[in-house]
């Protein structure tokens, strides 16, 4: 692997360095003592066979790469390759050249298959690029699975990502084109920060299937219920696309390579009113269905001669939601029975098994957002 880092400057298209590269160093001038001087830090022979700027472009060019961030090869390579691979480097190289970690993962199936050339079940990456796009090949590829098992490649996932990155494209474009109407709500804005967070995560643990569920799907589910909520006052004036999508509405990257993926613009809040506005929302559709279900019920076993339901769905319907501003009595009591028996040095009560969040969690029962904010936030949502 070493090798590879100044393979480029010795020879051209030739492995058996027939051909010289740009600096058309001969074989017989690699001696060990120059491999030594940019491999091991050794110090540079005299007289020497290469010229020292040469020597340096050669040890400029190893050192950028080394030490490597990553190893990948499949599983079956673990015995020999990937495990030689750490024994050579441990013997030849000093501790800060060490590999800084290893990958291992499984083969890649075509659909459900095992790829035979013979079978004609076969599929390469720049036929693959070919037939489907960039675009809608790395999303496909990395929703195939990750780890020791083996992934699966599915055409039909592939021709799905192309209208899914096409569509996401088009609205993308309206969006920035309708950039000054957009609104702000921090409760989107927080559930775009958590998902960015959450992503960059599984991207620094290579754990590509979960990075594009949230990081792309999920995204769009969020956009989704958000354009459906706020429909009668507009979206937010910031929203985050991923950078492989992004890249053509805006005309000042002129390729992929200089787009960056999307960054966390405030801390995320794990106790954010989000997950409260989705499930009042549910409540009250839950609350809107269940008489309709009933009534669907009832009219089925209906007999002739009997009273009409009371529940009409075609008549206009309202709730009332109500917001406590006090603790009930017995809440305040039991609360302050633990608080007196709380430690505060060890962090514990008597019985610490209780608190799955620790007991200063407990004293704190106020939420940290205003329910009633919230909810006049998605107002023109329960209207509908």
């Amino acid at each position: 692997m070493s090798y590879y880092t100044v393979a480029q400057l010795l020879h051209e298209n030739s492995i058996d360095g027939s051909k010289p590269g740009p600096f058309c160093i001969t074989p017989d001038q690699m001696t060990d003592e120059i491999w030594e001087d940019f491999f091991c830090d050794g110090p540079f022979p005299s007289p020497s066979p290469l010229a020292q700027e040469k020597a340096d472009a050669l040890k400029h060019e190893y050192s950028y790469f080394y030490p490597f961030d990553v190893c990948s090869s499949v599983k079956d390579l673990v015995p020999n390759h990937v495990t030689f691979c750490l024994y050579n480097h441990a013997a030849i190289f000093p501790i800060d050249k060490l590999p800084l970690s290893m990958h291992t993962n499984g083969h890649l199936m075509l659909n459900g298959k095992k790829m035979s050339k013979s079978l004609g079940n076969f599929l390469t990456l720049r036929d693959g690029i070919n037939k489907f796009g960039a675009d809608a090949t790395r999303p496909s590829l990395a929703d195939a699975g990750d780890g020791l098992e083996d992934a699966n490649f599915e055409e039909k996932t592939a021709n799905a990502n192309i209208l899914r990155v096409h569509t996401l494209l088009g609205w993308c474009e309206d969006i920035i084109k309708d950039e000054a109407s957009l609104d702000s709500n921090d409760v989107f804005e927080h559930e775009m920060n958590e998902l960015i967070k959450v992503t960059q995560s599984h991207y620094e643990n290579m754990n590509y299937k979960d990075a594009v569920k949230l990081g792309f799907y999920e995204f769009q589910s969020a956009r989704d219920w958000y354009r459906e909520v706020t429909s009668d006052v507009g979206m937010h004036v910031d929203l985050p696309t991923s950078p492989n999508t992004s890249t053509p509405p805006s005309s000042s990257l002129t390729s992929i390579q200089l787009a960056l993926g999307p960054t966390s613009k405030k801390a995320v809040d794990p106790t954010a009113p989000g997950l409260y506005m989705r499930e009042t929302i549910k409540t009250i559709c839950d609350a809107e269905a269940s008489p309709l279900k009933m009534l669907q019920k009832v009219t089925g076993k209906k007999r002739p001669g009997e009273p009409a339901a009371a529940f009409d769905p075609k008549l206009p319907k309202s709730v009332r939601i109500y917001v406590a501003t006090t603790f009930l009595e017995w809440e305040d009591s039991c609360v302050e029975a633990v608080k007196e028996a709380y430690n505060e040095q060890t962090d514990k009560v008597d019985d610490a098994k209780a608190f799955k969040f620790g007991a200063q969690m407990a004293f704190r029962r106020a939420l940290p957002f205003s329910e009633s904010q919230v909810l006049r936030e998605i107002l023109p949502y329960r209207k509908k």
